[in-house]
């Protein structure tokens, strides 16, 4: 089976199975430029075509990780809202006008929305427009059951309790699911418009960040204030429930009103007036999002903990959806052993359900076939286009630019692993771009993390962004136990872990303030070269860690040499490292003098 899985209105994304493996998966935003990209995934399927080396005639089934045709419960709990909160009933309405029609001519503020709800019932003549007649069936799946089987196929543990929550599926925004091999049923559905997703994209707005791409920011920022309205947004913005459920007050506070930058007056009395993005930080702002942060946690947990009372012999944790991507939660599920794994891909957001659609697809084909669901199987995150020696090479060619040394594997390891001990900045390009919004060891910018120092060079050179924002460590798995508290692997970047109180000074620049960093692992099967570049740091100096940031500078992630050659050119860092070929200071002033 050639399945092809497309996501769209959110993160759009196009992947590829073959037979149940993923080959190929990539997001809109990383080929158009445009950070969040939400519009139909053409470029992304263009890509996943290539890269699979099949046409689209080739396919046995697309699969779609929405059922469009499913509006009812949206549409009775928007009459509800215009019923009881008549005052927010035109944010909705925009809204829903939006969605139905698209947002390419108002997609400047947030690329995310300008998808289309009518393109889902386009797809076969986009399609077509763009890659000619074909025959292959398009099927449609639920937006939470693409997000739960993104996850569930990366392992196969037995006895898992799988959350799925974001802002919202077709009717549903939160799914608990149990799952005992190929037994697998709802716990618990929590419908639209309670969404945990909703509520901190809300806050996202009220603290004057980007809705839809800030909210990292925030959960940043949390740390340097105290939950001092934790109990008011409790008790008026999101109650708990009984038996694990929860309940978003959306007449104090509307996704919908926020995305227009309007708030309550009800929320403005107990919180102010809303920062404005250039307004700088104060204690209050802190408090605000240190406050958001633990009443998300408190829902959070409470979920879990109802979810664990039914099954309480479950000791596997998956989680997926957009607030899969809130790391701070995620690592304290570690912290205080609810659950003895836990497992969040590289992609929870929507992005991801490309993914889970194909597998949704191929277990639907399996189940006819009476073959095994256990050979779904996505076995490395680096699923991107790789990109050839010839194409690097003509990259700089294009550029006009001068071809830069080779070096063989050795020699590159140790010129770089000693430029990393002196301090210097690494721009590292190799292989297949990852899938997903973390920087995973191919596009990144890798500095010494003993250093806290690096933290200011390196929003200098490039990132220009908050100071509060923390930097992430990709370390061996081999010493992960020795530097943070966590007994698992973190191949995604997905969870955050105390660092061990005796590495604190010792790694400074990947720990955040309230000691904790987000941890990456590395192993040797899944990233070599990476890996080999770590140990050959810790050769050095003893630290099997490094720093790693993303390969960009206020844009999305690079995924061609083209363009890690431009954002290069744009920083201040020492080095760039694009497959066998390194470029130097002495390299940058051959094209400067050019």
């Amino acid at each position: 089976m050639k399945i092809l899985g497309l996501s769209t209105m959110g993160n759009s994304a196009a992947a590829i199975t073959i037979d149940g493996n993923v080959v190929a998966a990539i997001e809109e935003e990383r080929l158009t430029r445009l950070k969040n990209d939400g519009g139909f995934p053409i470029y992304a399927i263009r890509a996943c075509l290539d890269s699979a080396n099949i046409k689209i005639s080739d396919l046995d089934q697309i699969a779609v990780y929405w059922q469009p045709w499913r509006f009812m419960n949206r549409s009775l709990a928007v009459l509800k809202g215009a019923i009881t909160d008549p005052k927010n009933l035109k944010f909705r309405a925009k809204r829903v006008a939006e969605i139905i029609r698209g947002r390419d001519n108002i997609n400047d503020n947030y690329p995310e929305l300008r998808g289309s709800w009518i393109d889902l019932f386009r797809i076969k003549s986009i399609i077509k427009k763009e890659f000619g007649n074909f025959s292959v069936p398009i099927k449609y799946y639920d937006h939470h059951d693409c997000h739960a089987a993104s996850v569930l196929y990366l392992a196969h543990h037995k006895r898992t309790i799988c959350l799925t929550y974001d802002g919202g599926g077709e009717s549903d925004s939160t799914v608990i699911y149990s799952v005992n091999g190929d037994i697998q049923r709802r716990l618990k559905t929590i419908l639209w418009p309670n969404s945990l997703g909703h509520y901190y994209s809300a806050f996202t707005g009220f603290l004057g960040f980007r809705m839809l791409e800030g909210e990292y920011k925030m959960m940043g920022l949390a740390p340097y204030g105290e939950p001092l309205f934790k109990d008011y947004i409790l008790n008026e913005i999101l109650q708990k429930k009984i038996n694990g459920e929860y309940e978003l007050n959306t007449k104090v506070l509307n996704y919908h009103a926020a995305l227009r930058g309007v708030f309550s007056s009800e929320l403005e009395s107990k919180l102010g007036k809303p920062r404005q993005p250039n307004d700088k930080f104060n204690d209050h702002h802190h408090n605000i999002a240190s406050s958001v942060q633990s009443a998300f946690e408190e829902i959070f947990f409470h979920m879990l903990v109802w979810a664990k009372e039914q099954e309480p012999n479950f000791e596997n944790l998956y989680i997926a959806g957009g607030c899969g991507l809130n790391v701070t939660a995620n690592g304290k599920v570690i912290k205080n052993k609810l659950f003895k794994n836990i497992l969040i891909p590289p992609a929870p957001h929507d992005a991801g359900c490309a993914i889970g659609a194909t597998f949704l697809a191929e277990k639907k084909y399996a189940k006819l076939k009476s073959i095994s669901h256990n050979s779904l199987t996505m076995n490395t995150p680096y699923l991107g286009k790789t990109y050839s020696e010839d194409a690097i090479k003509l990259a700089f060619k294009n550029k006009g630019l001068p071809l830069p040394k080779k070096f063989n594997e050795d020699e590159l390891l140790e010129l770089i692993s000693t430029a990393l001990s002196r301090k210097e900045v690494i721009a590292w390009f190799q292989g297949a771009s990852e899938f997903g919004p973390r920087a995973l060891g191919n596009r990144s910018f890798i500095a010494d993390p003993r250093d806290d120092s690096i933290r200011d060079i390196l929003n200098k050179k490039i990132k220009k962004r908050e100071l509060f924002r923390p930097f992430a460590p990709s370390c061996k798995i081999e010493v992960a136990n020795d530097f943070f508290e966590i007994d698992q692997a973190s191949p995604y970047m997905n969870i955050v872990a105390n660092v061990r109180e005796d590495k604190k000074n010792i790694i400074p620049a990947v720990t955040h303030i309230d000691g904790t960093a987000r941890v990456h692992t590395v192993d040797k099967e899944t990233n070599p070269l990476y890996w080999k570049l770590i140990d050959a740091f810790e050769k050095k100096t003893g630290i099997g860690v490094v720093l790693n940031t993303s390969f960009n500078i206020q844009e999305p992630i690079v995924e061609n040499p083209s363009q890690a050659i431009d954002c290069f050119l744009r920083s201040s860092v020492e080095w760039l490292v694009v497959g066998s070929y390194i470029c130097d200071q002495k390299w940058r002033e051959e094209v400067g003098d050019k």
